[in-house]
C-alpha cells in the first residue's frame, strides 16, 4: 500500500527535512511511499519526531519552507498521513511506541 497525503505539498515537506537531516533512509521510505517491515515503520516514526524538532529550530531561525503554510501547519499534517498510513499497513505499535517516547 502507497503513502497517501491529503496534500501533495505534505510530501515536499517531508522530504525537505529528510534533505535538512541529510537522512537518506528517510528520503527513501518518502520517496517511495511505502514501508515493508517494523524497522522501517519504526524508522519512519522516529524520524517524523526529528523533522519535528528541526522544523521548530528552522522556523525560529526563519529558515523557509518549500511551499506556504508554517512547518507547525505541515508537520501536524504529516502526523496524520504517516500515523494513518502506519495503522493502515499494520504498523500501529511502532508509531504509537514513538508517540508515547517523543
Amino acid at each position: 500500500m502507497i503513502m497517501e497525503y491529503k496534500f501533495d505539498e505534505e510530501k515536499l515537506v517531508a522530504l525537505h527535512f529528510a534533505d535538512r537531516l541529510d537522512d537518506a533512509r528517510a528520503k527513501k521510505i518518502i520517496e517511495e511511499g511505502s514501508v515493508s517491515s517494523s524497522q522501517e515503520a519504526t524508522y519512519l516514526s522516529k524520524f517524523f519526531w526529528k523533522m519535528v524538532d528541526k522544523s521548530v529550530d528552522d522556523e525560529a531561525k526563519k529558515l523557509p519552507l518549500p511551499c506556504d503554510g508554517g512547518a507547525e501547519f505541515w508537520t501536524e499534517k504529516l502526523l496524520n498521513s504517516f500515523g494513518g498510513y502506519l495503522e493502515r499497513v499494520g504498523f500501529e505499535v511502532e508509531w504509537d511506541n514513538e508517540i508515547d517516547n517523543a
